[in-house]
């Protein structure tokens, strides 16, 4: 029997008040001002209700929504500092092919520790400038697998998709995965950004294509044909997994270049 929550009963399982609750529910792209994000709705992670009252609050699925939130209420209470923004610039129209990837092997499907969730896994992308000579990596954190890959000339953000695309292209379909990243443009773009411009017809707001589509749609559709859950968190940039899989992506992106 599924479980549900209010954003007060989260925040008290995560040790916070009910603000900062709804501050990482927003973090996560699973919150956006007073309402669920259709992503978060459309998948069963919220369900809206009405007080006795009759005043309108949200409830969350707990099982799933809580190993999402943990690590962002683990760095809000440790390290409350902002990770600094990468730069962004534009990346260039034609791409060149891609390295293989190295020592790909699928993730572990059995539970991962404390969640719901056969593996948590945890993705990087460095490019060396930005957009240069890009390597990604993702890690198993159960079981410490590492995947890498790169490119010869890519931005942060192209390998990013690149590697959750590799990712659940290997991994088993009936798999529930918590991918983790640093990267709050990877989960908004998963999550929020890319089923808003999917419905748009793949058009943003200012009615232009969205950068990196080519790799965004085939993105989407992955996560819609799979069987098995696929969530986004936000994690910290100085968390262990995270550290672990930049130094893989870092290393893939020098062998790339040199």
């Amino acid at each position: 029997m599924e479980t549900w929550a209010t954003q007060e009963e989260l925040g008290r399982r995560l040790g916070v008040d009910t603000q900062a609750a709804g501050e990482l529910l927003i973090s996560a792209g699973l919150k956006v001002g007073r309402e669920a994000t259709p992503d978060a709705l459309s998948r069963g992670l919220a369900a809206p209700d009405v007080s006795p009252l009759g005043r309108p609050f949200l409830r969350w699925q707990t099982a799933e929504v809580l190993p999402l939130l943990e690590p962002l209420a683990r760095r809000l209470q440790e390290a409350p500092a902002v990770p600094a923004a990468r730069p962004s610039r534009t990346p260039a129209k034609r791409r060149s092919p891609a390295t293989p990837p190295r020592a790909t092997r699928p993730p572990a499907t059995a539970p991962a520790a404390g969640t719901t969730f056969d593996a948590v896994i945890a993705v990087r992308a460095v490019a060396d400038p930005d957009p240069g000579p890009t390597g990604w990596a993702y890690m198993n954190q159960r079981t410490r697998v590492t995947t890498t890959g790169a490119m010869p000339y890519a931005t942060e953000k192209e390998g990013e998709l690149l590697a959750v695309l590799h990712l659940l292209d290997h991994a088993p379909s009936e798999a529930h995965l918590l991918i983790r990243t640093d990267s709050e443009h990877l989960v908004k773009v998963a999550t929020v950004w890319g089923p808003t411009w999917h419905r748009n017809g793949w058009k943003q707001r200012d009615g232009q294509r969205p950068e990196d589509l080519a790799l965004v749609e085939p993105l989407l559709t992955t996560i819609a044909k799979r069987a098995g859950r696929a969530r986004f968190g936000l994690a910290d940039s100085g968390d262990e997994f995270i550290v672990a899989a930049t130094r893989s992506a870092l290393e893939a992106a020098h062998q790339e270049s040199s």
